[in-house]
């Protein structure tokens, strides 16, 4: 009876969440857009599941009068049964966030190519629009030349930005689908083993530990960057390298973080200080380079040794 009342209420949690799609809430309630489904995928039976799905895409097909809603649920649900599925299996937190986070990258990358190749969508130029129709609200709005000459806008300025903006559409899929399935995970995990769910966890940030071939990537990287020439970095090399850049660096960060606990629990340090760490690696980005050496030399083991 538990069980049923908790369906339900995850039910309409799900419809609420498809209704914040009609309300500016939705930058916000899409990062959790995956979870009640997930829950009621890994917690109820295939036919089960499939009822509660087709009544709350029902009722929100009524209260919006909009057949758009059910594209959208459409788009969710895939990523939902794959990651409710190898929580049913048992399998391990980083296979569930992994597999997540692919199945919602291909799902993007397909929605837009087909936006692009049927609409005769152009990303670049629809962002220089936009940032063109804020500029020229800022003016209006400042009635003043004052902020033009501030901000030295042009439309030179725009499309440049868009340009870049448009080539780093991969890593911003990336990152939304990383984000996305990671979120699910962490407020998925501990509500469904209050369900008699267990699910298994992430180990501790400390333990983590990326692969040394991230090393090569990011010399390569750089090194092209670096010696590059300009028509190479224009072309769809430079595209690669600058979506790679960001990311290796993002990994970096987070490998610095986890030999900031690591360092932290061998010594004994107050647990606030690895934290306070990883706020000023935000703010100082080389700080990163901690990660980096973390991967490239055998820095734990030199510690757990100065410890024997």
């Amino acid at each position: 009876m538990n069980l049923r009342w908790t369906s339900i209420a995850w039910s309409v949690v799900y419809l609420l969440l498809l209704l914040s799609f009609a309300t500016p809430f939705s930058f916000i309630t899409i990062f959790v857009m995956l979870l009640p489904g997930v829950i009621l995928y890994t917690t109820l039976s295939l036919r089960a599941f499939l009822i509660h799905t087709a009544v709350v895409w029902a009722a929100a097909s009524l209260l919006l009068s909009n057949p758009m809603i059910i594209l959208v649920a459409v788009f969710f649900m895939i990523p939902v049964v794959v990651m409710g599925h190898l929580y049913k299996k048992k399998a391990s937190a980083l296979k569930v966030v992994a597999m997540g986070t692919g199945t919602l990258l291909a799902e993007f990358l397909l929605a837009f190519l087909a936006i692009t190749v049927i609409f005769d969508f152009n990303l670049a130029s629809s962002i220089e629009d936009t940032l063109n129709m804020m500029t020229a609200f800022m003016q209006n709005m400042a009635d003043s030349e004052l902020v033009a000459t501030e901000l030295v806008w042009s439309p030179e300025v725009a499309q440049q930005l868009s340009s870049l903006a448009a080539r780093m559409t991969p890593f911003t899929m990336i990152v939304c689908s990383l984000l996305l399935a990671a979120v699910t995970h962490m407020i998925a995990r501990p509500t469904l083993n209050s369900l008699g769910h267990a699910v298994p966890s992430f180990p501790p940030l400390r333990d983590w530990r990326l692969p040394r071939s991230l090393i090569w990537y990011y010399l390569a990287t750089v090194l092209l960057m670096l010696f590059g020439s300009a028509a190479l970095m224009e072309g769809f090399i430079g595209t690669i390298l600058l979506n790679l850049s960001p990311m290796l660096n993002f990994l970096f960060m987070i490998q610095a973080a986890s030999f900031f606990f690591f360092l932290a629990y061998h010594k004994k340090w107050n647990p606030a200080i690895p934290i306070l760490l990883i706020i000023a690696m935000l703010f100082i980005p080389p700080l990163k380079i901690a990660g980096i050496l973390d991967i490239a030399a055998p820095l734990r083991e030199m510690i757990t040794r100065s410890r024997r």
